[in-house]
């Protein structure tokens, strides 16, 4: 998809759900709120970052960087499943539980059920985050593959 300012913002999210984590970084939290994944919207990225004050042609450049990287299997490119679980600190944490949601429970024990409706989930990292809640990155980190190899272990006994 050639992403322009007349681009409709739902149809780049639909096209690349990675790009959700672009926008949030760049302070669309209201845009990515009404924005649920699937929802038709007529907004056009021009019109959205004129509304937001925003460089239309920077968004576009961090939205293609993103989502044209090889290693990004959240913007909707088909990258290898290797069926290796990669959680590391840099990691953003809308990028965790987009790739893994058996980790959304972690999240929740160790920062609240509101985590998920937080204006800076998805702009933040693992270590921003657990700094933020007093949380130990590497033992949270580790607690979140430890949830995704009981998934999948359950799963495989199924």
């Amino acid at each position: 998809m050639d992403i322009t300012k007349d681009s409709k913002v739902s149809e780049i999210i639909s096209a690349y759900p990675g790009a959700v984590m672009v926008f949030k970084r760049n302070g669309f939290f209201a845009l990515m709120a009404r924005l649920p994944k699937g929802t038709k919207d007529d907004t056009t990225l021009g019109a959205a970052c004129a509304q937001q004050g925003a460089d239309v042609g920077k968004l576009i450049q961090d939205i293609q960087a993103i989502c044209q990287s090889p290693q990004s299997a959240s913007c909707g490119h088909a990258a290898a499943d290797t069926g290796e679980i990669v959680i590391n600190k840099k990691m953003k944490t809308s990028e965790v539980t987009d790739r893994y949601p058996a980790a959304k429970t972690v999240f929740t024990k160790h920062f609240g059920a509101g985590c998920f409706t937080c204006p800076a989930f998805g702009t933040e990292d693992l270590a921003f985050a657990c700094m933020m809640h007093n949380t130990n990155v590497d033992q949270f980190v580790k607690e979140c593959i430890e949830a995704v190899k009981k998934e999948r272990e359950a799963e495989g006994a199924s």
